[in-house]
């Protein structure tokens, strides 16, 4: 992309120069300073893959954006330039020779650059490197400013010389807008600034609805060149073990790599949330209420007590009918899926297979063991606080 813009810039600037376009000139030096905008986010992709040192542990990423900051110093500076010797043609304008080569060159310029964009576009998409995609957009508004050359010289060669000078002011306007947004990012950029609150209340929408996850506490993200680092705290439903810890962690970043495909790493601290309120499912054998009979099967228990419990006080209770109890097959599958459905949170079981076990695992519900002195819900409730939590299936 970079050779090519240089030959399109020589060609524009060569043709420009014995034909007299003030137009096609600063159309020229506006693809130099395409140029060094490429040339950035080649330097970028090309530090992306330096493995980080002692001094850079975050990596090199940023020197893009310092590239980038004095490129966007140099395309403002070019813009001065151009405005002040526009006004000067403008009163004094000059009639083209080689009009048809200038024109030619304008047209080819036009086709060139679109070219390029999608080009850029296509190979951006297919490493998924947003800053690739950036500059093909950027490639894309270029096309407009070559086409004013085109319109400018086209009105040259039908008496209208004061339009190629016009056409310098236009592309001035283009390039200063280019410098400043340029100039802009880069500072902000170098400045761990994030703009785009959208993105954070996605996000946020996003990890709220994960099981597990309580509330978001937190989200700080900050750009570095071409990818994003992050941090997020989150409170868990409940007090987890290690591994349920990293599995949540490991959903959460998958969660926020949806909605920012370059995230390079993000550092996610769960903290444990108290549940002020406990919905246990208990199985039962009768629908009896607290004095319920209690059943030592998961899967063929007819019946399920559901107890909210706050401060170890039943605040409130309801039975429901077990519709996995009657199945030949995955009876402890489906009724761990019963149960997640009602929201309950613990679940006291006797024993546990595999399949219903990793389902309440996965749900973020804690499984606590049935003692075997145990006969029925009301003398259970009294023994909560001593119950074993179990962590592996036990059949």
């Amino acid at each position: 992309s970079t050779i090519a813009l240089v030959f399109l810039a020589a060609i524009k600037g060569i043709v420009g120069f014995y034909s007299g376009s003030s137009s096609l000139i600063a159309d020229a030096i506006h693809t130099s300073m395409d140029i060094f905008t490429s040339l950035a986010v080649w330097i970028g992709l090309r530090l992306s893959l330096k493995s980080s040192g002692e001094h850079f542990p975050y990596g090199y990423y940023k020197a893009e954006n310092l590239v980038a900051l004095f490129v966007s110093v140099i395309i403002i500076l070019s813009g001065v330039e151009l405005v002040r010797g526009a006004l000067k043609t403008i009163k004094d304008p000059v009639e083209l020779e080689f009009q048809g080569l200038a024109l030619g060159a304008a047209v080819f310029s036009v086709i060139t650059i679109y070219a390029l964009s999608q080009y850029k576009f296509k190979i951006g998409r297919q490493i998924g490197s947003q800053a690739l995609i950036a500059d093909a957009k950027h490639s894309y508004t270029d096309v407009f400013s070559s086409m004013v050359v085109v319109v400018a010289i086209t009105g040259s060669m039908f008496g209208m010389p004061w339009l190629d000078s016009a056409g310098v002011l236009v592309i001035s306007l283009i390039i200063f807008k280019l410098g400043i947004t340029t100039a802009k990012e880069s500072a902000l950029t170098l400045m761990d600034a994030w703009l785009d609150r959208d993105s954070i209340e996605r996000i946020r929408n996003t990890v709220d609805h994960i099981p597990g996850v309580n509330k978001v506490d937190d989200i700080r993200l900050r750009r570095s060149g071409l990818v994003v680092f992050g941090e997020m705290q989150v409170e868990s439903a409940g007090e987890y073990d290690l591994k349920r810890v990293e599995m949540l962690s490991a959903e959460i970043e998958d969660a926020v790599k949806s909605e920012i495909p370059n995230l390079e790493h993000l550092s996610v601290d769960v903290k444990p949330g108290k549940i002020s309120v406990l919905r246990i499912a208990i199985p039962v054998m009768m629908p009896e209420g607290l004095q319920s009979k209690l059943s030592r099967h998961i899967g063929k228990a007819p019946y399920y007590i559901f107890i909210e419990l706050k401060d170890n006080k039943i605040m409130s209770w309801d039975i429901g009918e077990n519709p996995a109890a009657d199945l030949d097959r995955k009876r402890g599958v489906k009724t761990a899926e019963y149960l997640e459905e009602q929201g309950v949170n613990v679940v006291i079981v006797k024993d546990i297979g595999e399949g219903p076990f990793h389902k309440f695992h996965d749900s973020f519900i804690k499984l606590l063991e049935m003692p075997d002195d145990v006969e029925d819900v009301e003398t259970l409730i009294g023994k909560i606080p001593e119950l074993r939590v179990i962590n592996s299936p036990t059949e």
